[in-house]
């Protein structure tokens, strides 16, 4: 059993503060009240408290030291989040961050000691946050860990054994090529759901069709043009499967923008035309998403 941090309480993090506490003892790192408990759902099923110890930032220096730490904020607000906790880090900590896009590896990398492991975990657990205090789980799709140090490559069968209390949870030892696979996914699903407030499935229609293939081309070019091997009808497969598998879903950015909170475009669409200009590939499509869904936000 491991002493857990679990950084952020959005659904995400709820839906990890759930299913890690079977195993291990989870505290978890909010912003909002600390007395208040919070609550999980299974769709359409009775809610339970969840098991996790409430703390704000004050009382980071008050927790015993942490085994494992899980950032499960959204992309621009890691290193935020990474500065808050990273006093109170021992030096074999663990550190696993997991949000939609491209992005903060290298960053946080270079703010660790060699001893101190950081991994990313990819998801496709669904849900969405019915209270500020409570998650409707809606999906079960993998989770995949990968190391991205050598700290974390060597302790990836424990942290495996840590995180197998997720569903559908494996490992995988090129976890950059599955971020783009992932990030594919969000490119042809979040602004275009956001732009048109729409629900996932309902991109099928045809009239979304060119624009997707639009934009997965371009982003299928910077990502070979980076040694990712990533073909252009793979991604549309695994893109219209997710639309399908999560027709009824609000995408996150469509939540985040219909509710008038940052998004996460900037480490997706924006990753790709930061790429393709070093890279000197034009990506008019994706920054064409960009800056609509920056007008909206």
């Amino acid at each position: 059993m491991a002493n857990v941090l679990i950084v952020g309480d959005g659904a995400i993090g709820l839906l990890f503060s759930h299913f890690l506490s079977a195993q291990h003892d989870i505290t978890l790192l909010t912003r909002k009240p600390t007395l208040t408990t919070r609550f999980y759902q299974a769709s359409n099923g009775k809610s339970h408290p969840i098991k996790a110890r409430l703390i704000n930032h004050k009382e980071l220096g008050h927790s015993t030291p942490f085994d494992l730490v899980l950032i499960t904020v959204k992309a621009f607000q890691v290193q935020a989040a990474f500065k808050q906790i990273k006093p109170y880090l021992n030096e074999n900590c663990q550190v696993v961050i997991s949000h939609n896009g491209m992005g903060n590896v290298d960053e946080l990398n270079a703010q660790l000691l060699n001893t101190q492991g950081l991994a990313f975990l990819t998801t496709r657990l669904a849900g969405f946050k019915t209270t500020p205090y409570s998650v409707n789980h809606t999906g079960n799709g993998e989770s995949v860990l990968g190391a991205c140090n050598a700290a974390a490559s060597e302790r990836l069968n424990e942290l495996k054994q840590q995180f197998s209390y997720l569903p559908h949870f494996s490992v995988s030892d090129d976890i950059h090529s599955l971020r783009w696979q992932k990030l594919l996914v969000n490119i042809a699903i979040n602004p275009l759901t956001a732009i048109h407030n729409v629900k996932n499935g309902q991109l099928r229609a045809p009239q979304f069709s060119t624009r997707i293939i639009n934009l997965l081309s371009e982003a299928c070019l910077v990502a070979n043009k980076q040694g990712v091997d990533v073909k252009l009808s793979e991604a549309l497969d695994q893109a219209y499967s997710v639309m399908t598998a999560t027709a009824e879903n609000f995408s996150s950015m469509q939540q985040d923008i219909s509710h008038n909170r940052e998004s996460e475009i900037d480490a997706i669409c924006g990753y790709v035309c930061e790429q393709g200009a070093k890279l000197g590939i034009k990506t008019p499509y994706n920054q064409a998403m960009l800056s609509m869904i920056k007008i909206k936000s």
